[in-house]
Parts: C-alpha cells; structure tokens; sequence
C-alpha cells in the first residue's frame, strides 16, 4: 500500500499557570502491584482479565476483574512496551522495545498470541516499536522509529503504510531511574469504534483513518514537555487527549490543563464519551520560587481531576493513594478506570462514586451585609452535604477570627448557623474576604473552601454589590441589546445578565482559562478569547447560541481581541521567544499572524491587552514592559508605537474620539502621554469614557472600599470621587491589565466589577437624591390590601431606589440597589426595586399594626402604617398563556399548563394553587429564606379549598419548595363537581379568603 500523507504542518504548544491543589486525607482506589514497572494495558471484558504490560519483569501480567488481583502471568520477549486486544477479543499484540546499544543485544520484536488457545507467535522488527493499536478492520497498526506497519493478527503479515525520518530512540540501558513512559516516549490509541487512531511521540503526531489507511503525521514542539506521556480517544474519534492538552480531529488543540509539569512518567488521561468527562492526572510544575527556609516545601499528594470533554472545566478532584504512570482504559460501562500506576495498576471506581464519602457545601459564598437597616450580629445558614447521600464526617475552619460555625462539625448532611460577630470586623470598611474550610476525615474528594464576605457600609458608600462566586476577569456592555456579559474563568463561562435588573439570564460555555470578551464590530457575535486554547470561542449574540470557533495558528494562544471596523485583531501568547498580533478571518473561522505590524517587528509583549473604539476606528494595544501600539482601522494598519514607560498595569481604554488610557495616563492619537488623569495614584482598575467625560474606578491600599470617579477627558482632572460599597478587581501578576468597569447602552446603571461580584451603580450615582416616599403598600400576588406575616409584597412610591434590581441571591438580601426596608426595626428581605417599585418579603413574626421605613442614600421615608392579619391567601396573578395575561396561576397537574377557559378543570383532576400570604408553616422558615423540600414546610393554619361551593381534598398546603414566599396549595377535584363557564375558586383561612372564576367541564 502506498502512503497518503495529509500535510505535514509544524506546531507549537506552552502552558499557562493555575493555583496548586489542597492537600487531603482519605484516597480513592485500589492499588495493585505488579513487581515491575509497568509500561502499558488491555481491558479484556469478555473474559475478566486486563493485561498489564510488565516491561522490567519480561511478562504480561493477567489481572481478574472479579477480585483486582493478579492470578497468572505470560512470559513473552523482553521489554513488552505496549499492548493492543483486538476487537474481536481474538488477539493480543505485544510491542517490545529493544533499542539496546549493541547491535547484537537488539531484541524488536511483535509478538502475537491468539487468545482462545494461547498459541504465541513472535516476529522480528527492524527497528523498535513505539506503539500498537487494533482498528475495526483487524488489523494492528504498529508504529516504529522508522514506518508505519499494517499487520494481520492470523497471517502476521506485514505491510509497511509509510515511513518516518528523524526519530531517535532512547537507547538501553537506560540511567536509572528512567520508566518505560520515559524510555519509549511514545503513546497510540484507538477511538471505541475503532476507525479512528491518534499517536504522540517526542516529535510528532499522527492521525490514522483506518478506512482509508490515510496517515496524517505533524511534528510539533512544546514546553514542557507533553507529558503524561499517553493518550485517550473517544468513542467516535471526534476528539482526544495528548498529554496535557485536548485535541479535535483535524489536530486543533480545543483546551489543555493549566500549569503541567510535563513529567512524561506521572498522571494519565481517559475519556468517558457517554458522560462527556475526562478523568485526568496531570502534574502541576512546581513554583519557581526561592525559599529562604531549608525546610524543602510539602509536596502535593496525587489527585485525579474529572474534568468536562468539551473545555477541561473542573468538576472535582478527587484524591488518590499513588501517582497514574502511564496508559488508562475504562470499562464499557463507565464504572471502573485501570491506570498503570507506580506500584503496577491503580484500579479506580470512577462510575460508583456515590458509594464514596465526599463532601461539600452547597452554597459558594456567604455573603453579610452590614447596613443601616441591619447592624446587629448577621447570620446565614450553610449546608454541608455528601453529593452521594452519604453520612460523611466533616469540620469547619474559618480562615479569621470573628466568624464562627454551629456546629463546627458532625455528619452530613447537616445545617449549620454562620454568624459574624460585626465587632470583629467594624474598623474595616467595603467587603472583606474570608473562607470557610471544609475537612474530613473518610472524604475522597477535595471539597472548595466557602467564601464569607463581609461587607461594612457606610451611608456615603454607592452601589448594590451582586454576590457572583468565581474569577471574574472581564465585563462589557451589550451597546444594542440591554445586557452585559461577565467572564467567570475558573468554570470557563460568559455570564450573561439583564441590563434592566442585573439578572443573570443565560450562561455561556467557553473554552479553557477565557480572558477577555469582544464583539465585532456589526454587533453580532462574542468572541473569547483563551490563555489555554488556540481556538477562539464565538457567539451568535441574537440566539446565544454556539457558532464555529476561530482557529489560531498552531501554538498561538489568542488572550485578548478586539474588533475595529476593519480588521479583528488578537495578542497571542506564543510557544517559543515571540509573542505576536494575529488577525482574524470571522468568514472562514481562521486566523493568521501577520508579518510586521505596519513598520515594527510584529513582536508583543506576553502580557499584552487590546482595546477597541467604541466607533471602530481604531485598536489600542497596552503591554506590561511599557510598551503601547495603535492600529488605525482606515490604514489598515498599526501608525503608533512608542515606550514613554517602563512598566504599564491597570485598567486601559480607548475612545471615539482618539482619546486613550492606561493606568493613569491620557494618550492623544499618536499615543503621546499628555496628562495624568485623575488626582490619586492609588491602583486604577476600570475606565469608561461617558459623555464626554471619563469614569475610573481605584482599589485604595488603606481599605477595603473602593472609589469611582469622574474625570475631565480634556483637562484629566478628577471631577468627583465617590466611594463605592465595595473595592474594584485589581490585576496579579501574570495578568496586570484589568477591564472592570461598563456603563450600560440604557443609560441607566454602571457595572463595576468588585470584591463580591460586580457592583451596580446608577448612571448619576454622585446626584443628589430626594428622599423616598412610600404612596402605598400591597399584597404582591394580587395588589390587594390583605397581606399576611411571611407574605410578599409590593412597595409603590417614588425615590424607592437609584437603579432597577433584581436579586437571584438565597437567602435574600435586606439591601439592595442602596435601598433597606424596616418594619417595626427588622430588616425585611428584597426581591426586586427600582425608582418606583419595591417587592418584598414580610418577616414571619410581623403581626398586627406595624410601621414601615425605607432608607435610601436620599434619606429616610415618612412611617407607613400596616395592618396584617394572621393569614391573607392571595392567589397570583402573574400567568401567561398565549396572548392572554393576568392570569391566575391555578395549573392543572394533567398537562401542567394553566387553567384557562381553553383548558379548564375536569372532574378528577389534581390541581395545584401558587398563592402568598398563608401565614406560618412547621417547620418554620427564616425570612427571606428558600423553602425546603426535606420536611416540607406546611401551614399551620390548614385552608379550606371549594370548587362551586364543594370541598376539595386537600393534598397539601405549605410553602413551594426552593422558593420564598411563594405557597402552593394541592388539591383533588371530585368527580360529581357542577360544570360551568365561572365557577367560584375559593381558598379559605380562619384569617382571610379569597376566589376567583375558573371553567369546569365534563
């Protein structure tokens, strides 16, 4: 047969660095030693048995499945390096590697045994075997130093698909200690299917169309090296993992994990296709820096990492008794991983982890709000579990002092009572940061620490903080649409959130370590950019919806873009001594690096930012070394660059009207430093040029609490400077440019990323206020006057709040949008405010006449007087169908869809009632609190349900689980009910009633 070579293509890889794992106590996993190292294995299911490639001991190991034990062994020829079975489970190829350095010690060789009897055959290479895997035709490709061979299992004959030039092998022997993953350094795999095939050595990789025999074979470099040294292919052979990297077909890497270490003997890598997972040991490097103690650091135990397939995004890890050494394989089924391991073979139960003890909380953050309205001791409730359902021992530490647990220990699941004592933290101003630790003794997994965030503010602070968990590193308004989207990079997300209320509303995925977001320049699409992927994410910004991504030129990382009216430029970190400035083609989804920059070296800075004009005329690049660079989109070129710094950081923006900034410094058009913007040289971390002024946001060293401020684009002086409730992201030092502030296209709020999340601010945050004024108070489900302790309500008036704003948080907050509502002096939990609306929910223990007062940055409103009666059923009336509106939200269990006159009750029917204001439940439930599903909270005061007069059969009554303030009323309908096109619906409490006309038919 002749070759059929795709291309031969040269690309290069790097990694980007991440935190070090935490160590922990309990592992996962069975280890079994096979007195030897073990080099490669074969999962053979239908007879029980893995074969373990034993190279230093010349045998292949045969582990039972049944019992993880090694019963017998098969002497075969020296140094077995790898293995492949058959499809058919009929043979088993073995590769032995026998590059010694004398000629007459070389022992290549295959050897071949036919399973169902046991028959050996060996046969003689030329030169040493890299690798051996089985296709679904049959046939074992078998890769060398020197060609690929296509050889039939029953015949063993040979044929020889293509040669291979410039492959030196590692001699033996080898200076100990040296492994057969560093020895061989090589690794081949087969999809599941077997049609597909991919293979890394220290040089090259290849791909291998087993239906065509069409062999595609690139060289490559890296650093480090791409180790683990093994691979894994999924089942249709769409996409596999290469070392520390994770690959498409075509050989695009898609994502690769932070930070390896590139140790070719340490961790391994398998795919679960059916659950779209990778379960993954990659080594981290250690850090370079120099420690003064002559006490060596501790060394991080093993962990394996289950991450997504499609971005690497970490799910948990889990900890392990020995590092992965080499090959892993899963079983059909997805329960167990056999990896080589440093004893032989680590045996994992990677799909019976409910049967282990793990633990975690499920909240990511613990979020107390000092404020006017509440001053005294806040506390939250936290919920430590086991994800399994286990009863799982744990123990919590907070990182400070002032903040303390009840209990601080026991057995999950378990909720514990989190106060903060806010003496401990009243000299501090903003929000500060601490964190839960969560411990255990019999937990395999290694479970994140929870966030508690303090916040102490102050009357002349401005902004409602949005608690969002994660590391948010980029914002940017939506100019067309009313949205603005942030970019978590810890869980690869664009988080995308309504303009109008500051309400997440959608989630986007991207790939691995996302640094910076951009739009093109018709409005159309996101693009992300990566700092571990060489593809660019894209989004279609009309659907949210996924399109093709942008690939990079092998070995370019795209961190930053920007799109000008007439190019979309990205700053690229590169594999090897220069970073570059690519372009990219959005119509074929490709990018290229182009050959100078106007004049200049088309050569960056690593740590380079770009920024485009909101009017598209132009794309200013910012780099650490004190570089900056100017494109102009009506040359199509870049016509700055000048070095007027030795150092640049901070934030960066660029203007309309060929204004620009980094840091504190004001650029003209030629990027001519002309004036220090702004009076205070604390760290900038946000501007955003607004009507013809500037905004800057600065983190002061001296506080938690940020500042904002406006600046005079003309003069650079500082205009106003405002305290926000919270301090603005800073950078760190491998990514020293921050983009945190967006004002928004409504013209009404500025997003600010801060300590807890981001903060919102009204557009005219610095304006005085008139005080609010409260015109009336209502039942929130129906707008009527009855309204009941635990109840929600809707709060009319004017000057209620600064900003529109909705909250998602649990529980919910006592401030929001720098609005508070007391009664009768306890903070009630808010849902939503805006200027002249306010919802609300009405604490349990409110009862008869009470007194409320709204505190805003404007001031404090007149009392309002409330009478509430012990229950006030009130149905919503919130429910759509088509285009009807107003409905009242009765659904019919049958169909799930509201009652309307186009679907109404039938005899027999179970109906479910979604209502407020029915009073106390047992077990109670905290103000502002979601409800519980395990026990029920059912109301105290049990209602009476009539369809036309007649009695239903109540089911249950109490308040909707996940939800706050929000009952639901079950109930059965009999079958001898009148019809009728208005039947009375009428819910009763000793304390109130109401009804409403619903259609009954036959």
């Amino acid at each position: 047969m002749s070759a059929n070579f795709s291309r031969y293509r040269f690309w290069c890889l790097t990694a980007a660095v991440c935190l070090p794992c935490t160590i922990w106590a309990a592992t996962v996993g069975t280890v079994v030693p096979i007195g030897g190292d073990g080099s490669d294995l074969a999962l053979d299911e239908a007879r029980g048995v893995l074969y373990i490639a034993n190279f230093t001991a010349n045998r292949i190991e045969q582990m039972s499945l049944k019992d993880n034990s090694i019963h017998t062994s098969i002497s075969v020829a020296a140094q077995p390096g790898a293995l492949a079975l058959s499809l058919d489970d009929q043979y088993l190829v073995i590769a032995h590697y026998g590059a010694w350095t004398s000629a007459g010690q070389s022992s290549n060789a295959l050897t071949i045994i036919h399973l169902p009897d046991f028959t050996q055959r060996v046969f003689s290479l030329s030169s040493p075997p890299l690798g051996v895997a089985f296709g679904a035709d049959g046939q074992a490709l078998v890769v060398t130093t020197t060609a690929f061979l296509l050889v039939n299992p029953s015949s063993g004959a040979t044929s020889t698909l293509a040669t291979i030039a410039d492959v030196t092998p590692t001699m033996l022997p080898a200076q100990p200690p040296n492994f057969p993953t560093q020895i061989v350094a090589a690794s081949m795999a087969a999809s599941g299917d077997g049609w597909h095939m991919y293979g890394l050595t220290d040089t090259f990789q290849f791909s291998y169309d087993v239906a065509s025999h069409w062999i595609g074979l690139w060289a490559y470099t890296s650093t480090p090296t791409m180790g683990p040294r093994v691979l894994s292919v999924n089942q249709d052979g769409s996409y596999y993992t290469a070392g520390w990297a994770l690959f498409n077909a075509p050989g695009n890497m898609v994502a690769q994990f932070a930070n390896p270490s590139g140790a070719l003997n340490i961790g391994s890598s398998v795919i679960d296709s059916a659950a779209g997972l990778i379960y993954a040991q990659i080594p981290q490097a250690v850090s370079t820096v120099v420690s003064t103690s002559s006490t060596p650091p501790p060394v991080a135990p093993p962990t394996l990492e289950i991450v997504a397939a499609d971005n690497l995004t970490l799910i948990q890890t889990l900890q392990l008794p020995e590092n992965l050494a080499g090959r892993a394989v899963l079983d059909s089924a997805g329960a167990n991983m056999y990896s080589i391991s440093d004893s032989g073979v680590l045996v994992l139960p990677v799909g019976q982890l409910k049967k282990q003890h793990r633990i975690q909380a499920t909240q990511e953050d613990l979020v107390f709000r000092g404020n006017q309205c509440n001053p005294g001791p806040t506390v939250q409730q936290l919920t430590i579990v086991d994800p399994g359902g286990g009863s799982t021992d744990f123990q919590l530490t907070a990182s400070v002092p002032g903040i303390s647990m009840t209990p601080s220990r026991g057995i999950t699941p378990a909720t514990v009572t989190v106060q903060v004592d806010p003496n401990a933290f009243q000299s501090q101003t903003g929000t500060s940061v601490a964190s839960i630790a969560i411990q255990s003794n019999s937990a395999v997994n290694v479970p994140n620490p929870v966030r508690v965030l303090v916040n102490n503010a102050t009357p002349d602070m401005r902004g409602t903080f949005v608690d969002t968990p994660g590391v948010l590193v980029d914002v940017l308004a939506d100019p067309v649409r009313d949205r603005f989207y942030v970019l978590r990079q810890d869980q690869n997300q664009v988080l995308v959130f309504d303009g109008s209320t500051a309400a997440q509303i959608a989630i986007l995925r991207t790939s691995n370590t996302p640094i910076q977001m951009a739009m093109t320049a018709d409005n159309q699409y996101l693009l992300i950019g990566h700092d571990n992927s060489q593809m660019a994410y894209v989004y279609d910004l009309n659907s949210l919806q996924a399109s093709a991504p942008i690939v990079f030129p092998f070995g370019h990382y795209p961190k930053s873009i920007a799109a000008s009216g007439n190019a979309i430029l990205a700053a690229c970190r590169v594999a090897g001594p220069v970073n570059t400035i690519d372009s990219i083609d959005l119509i074929s989804r490709t990018a290229q690096t182009w050959s100078s920059l106007g004049v200049w070296q088309n050569s960056i800075n690593v740590n380079t930012m770009l920024a485009a004009s909101p009017n598209g005329s132009s794309i200013l690049a910012v780099m650490a070394d004190g570089n900056v660079m100017l494109y102009n989109a009506s040359a199509n070129t870049f016509t700055a660059s000048r070095q007027d710094f030795t150092a640049l950081q901070g934030a960066y923006a660029a203007s309309s009207l060929n204004q620009y900034v980094v840091d504190n410094h004001m650029l003209d058009a030629s990027l001519v430093p002309i004036m220090t913007v702004g009076l205070d040289q604390d760290p900038t971390s946000g501007f955003a040029f607004m009507g013809g002024q500037g905004l800057r946001t600065m983190a002061p060293a001296s506080g938690a609490a940020g500042v904002i401020e406006r600046v005079a684009v003309g003069g650079g002086d500082a205009l106003s400077s405002t305290h926000m409730v919270e301090a603005p992201l800073v950078g760190s030092p491998g990514a020293v440019f921050t983009r945190t502030l967006a004002p928004l296209a409504n013209g009404n709020a500025i997003i600010s990323l801060t300590t807890s999340g981001f903060t919102v601010l009204a557009s005219q945050y610095d304006a005085a206020v008139a005080p609010p004024q409260i015109d009336s108070v209502v039942n929130a489900a129906d707008f009527s006057q009855d309204m009941a302790p635990g109840g929600l309500i809707t709060v009319f008036g004017s000057q209620l709040s600064p900003v529109n704003m909705a909250t998602n948080q649990l529980p919910l907050p006592t401030a929001l949008g720098d609005s508070c509502l007391v009664i009768n002096g306890t903070a009630v939990p808010m849902l939503f405010v805006s200027p002249q609306q306010i919802n609300a929910q009405l604490p349990f223990n409110a009862a008869g006449d009470e007194t409320l007062v709204l505190y805003t940055p404007g001031g404090i409103s007149n009392n309002y007087n409330l009478t509430l009666t012990s229950d006030a059923p009130s149905v919503f009336l919130s429910g759509v169908a088509g285009p009807e509106t107003g409905i009242a939200t009765v659904v019919r269990s049958a169909n799930n869809q509201l009652v309307t006159p186009t679907n109404p009750i039938h005899p027999g029917d179970q109906i479910v009632i979604y209502a407020t204001g029915l009073g106390a439940t047992l077990p109670s439930v905290q103000a502002g609190a979601a409800a519980p599903s395990k026990p029920l909270a059912v109301v105290t005061d049990t209602p009476v349900v009539t369809l036309g007069g007649v009695p239903l059969t109540l089911e249950f009554a109490g308040l909707a689980p996940g939800e706050v303030g929000v009952y639901q009323i079950n109930v059965a309908v009999p079958h001898s009910i009148a019809q009728g096109m208005s039947v009375p619906l009428t819910i009763t409490q000793s304390g109130g009633s109401t009804s409403m006309n619903v259609r009954v038919v036959k």
